[in-house]
């Protein structure tokens, strides 16, 4: 979620030490589990249990300490896996089983594949990450990425086509996400907000950003971000300076999330497919339908000029349309949106 302008970060993968990742892999059950019962499961002594349970909060994991029962998780953790993810691919997206990777944490999954793309030349690769330490928002701001407790995706795509082309893409994407959500149960009060938002009943659950890497003339990388919120703690939650949800608070329940990370992961490809041979035509009408904006009053920023409005959807190259009160249709290529609540 979004925080605070952030400082640019060395791209490194944070690894978790094996024995920490096996220990976390135990208390993911949400049981107690004793000193004693976990150093013999580990071959470690008390004290390095403790140890052990120090560096897991400092992920910001919560676990709780009993003096009769142990160590717990409350609610547990269901870790991604890339098994998991990759069962809920269509058969068409067989090859991609591969080209997943499920990391422990990172700054920034959109910056950990562009530096692959810049330094290996991947192509089409998947990330995702536990956690981000320096996850990545649009205009510069901060993602609130509690240790799997939401989706931290990034899709690497290579197009054959101009940056002028490709002006729609994140509002595909944003489509594709809303599907997956549907497909997963959740279809009541979603609705976009220009050009990357996720909302439910106005308040943010998710958002896209898109990055563009030039390799030759009109041959691009996108590396595509989603995040979605799916459980976040009230710690996590008091440091996002918006309105927002999660999905438990929709659903009322618990959810998994190695489910809503293959469906979602499958209807961006998807997505991605139809929109390199189509482009945006054929998402236009149901970007319209999903349009938060749309017949409402509305203000928009740029570095420019601040204007209000009444929103009139979008054009056929994906630009925010806004009618003043001349009843005269403005094009924004770039802006922020602010709704009236």
């Amino acid at each position: 979620m979004l925080a605070s302008k952030k400082n640019a970060v060395n791209i490194v993968q944070l690894y978790m030490h094996q024995n920490l990742r096996n220990m976390l892999q135990i208390l993911s059950d949400g049981k107690h589990h004793s000193e004693a019962l976990l150093g013999n499961k580990l071959e470690l002594t008390r004290s390095a249990i403790w140890k052990l349970v120090k560096q897991l909060k400092r992920y910001g994991i919560d676990i709780t300490t009993s003096t009769n029962l142990g160590y717990k998780i409350p609610g547990g953790l269901e870790l991604l896996n890339k098994k998991d993810i990759a069962a809920h691919l269509s058969q068409e997206f067989d090859d991609y089983n591969n080209k997943i990777i499920v990391h422990d944490s990172l700054p920034s999954t959109n910056s950990y594949l562009a530096e692959l793309i810049k330094t290996n030349g991947y192509e089409n690769s998947i990330c995702f990450a536990e956690h981000q330490t320096a996850g990545k928002g649009r205009l510069g701001r901060n993602w609130i990425s509690p240790y799997a407790k939401s989706i931290y995706l990034s899709l690497a795509w290579q197009f054959s086509k101009s940056p002028y082309e490709l002006s729609g893409l994140g509002l595909v994407m944003a489509i594709a996400t809303v599907t997956a959500l549907k497909t997963c149960g959740i279809e009541k009060d979603i609705a976009l907000k220009w050009p990357n938002d996720v909302l439910w009943r106005k308040k943010k659950l998710g958002g896209i950003l898109v990055e563009l890497f030039g390799e030759a003339p009109h041959i691009y990388h996108a590396i595509i971000g989603v995040g979605l919120n799916v459980n976040i703690p009230q710690g996590a939650g008091k440091k996002i300076t918006q309105p927002w949800c999660d999905i438990t608070q929709i659903t009322n329940s618990s959810f998994s999330r190695n489910k809503l990370a293959g469906v979602l992961l499958n209807q961006l490809l998807m997505s991605l497919a139809n929109y390199q041979n189509t482009g945006l035509k054929p998402f236009i009408k149901k970007w319209h339908k999903l349009d938060a904006s749309y017949g409402k009053k509305v203000t928009i920023i740029t570095p420019q000029q601040t204007v209000s409005g009444i929103g009139a959807g979008i054009d056929d190259n994906g630009y925010f349309l806004l009618e003043d009160k001349q009843k005269t249709i403005h094009a924004f290529a770039s802006a922020e949106v602010s709704l009236s609540i």
